[in-house]
């Protein structure tokens, strides 16, 4: 059970044969996961050293690494829009009140 970081007994008994294939999928779902990141890897790798000429010389394509890495998701406005956070902001104001009801409850 090494693939799915079971190592006590106990749990390792308690398990159902199909909770086992589930585990067993996603040990190999995982591993899928991880070859797939080294190619990538090995991919960014090669776009990083890519080269273009320029007259007699050879320049690096990229010039710097912001522009070589182009993420959608580094501008947090782009991921989290003023609704969203006015959501989590009403969200976390409410979870705040009911915790300290429940421990002035609790002390009184």
């Amino acid at each position: 059970m090494r693939y799915c970081k079971i190592y006590d007994p106990i749990k390792l008994g308690r398990i159902t044969l199909r909770h086992y294939f589930l585990m067993m999928n996603a040990a190999k779902l995982s591993l899928f996961d991880k070859e797939r990141d080294l190619h990538a890897l090995a991919w960014l790798n090669v776009q990083a050293k890519a080269t273009k000429q320029r007259g007699k010389k050879t320049v690096p394509y990229f010039k710097s690494f912001d522009e070589f890495f182009k993420h959608p998701e580094d501008d947090k406005k782009k991921v989290m829009n003023k609704q969203d956070e006015q959501k989590y902001d009403a969200l976390k104001e409410k979870v705040l009140r009911a915790n300290l009801k429940n421990r002035s409850e609790k002390q009184t």
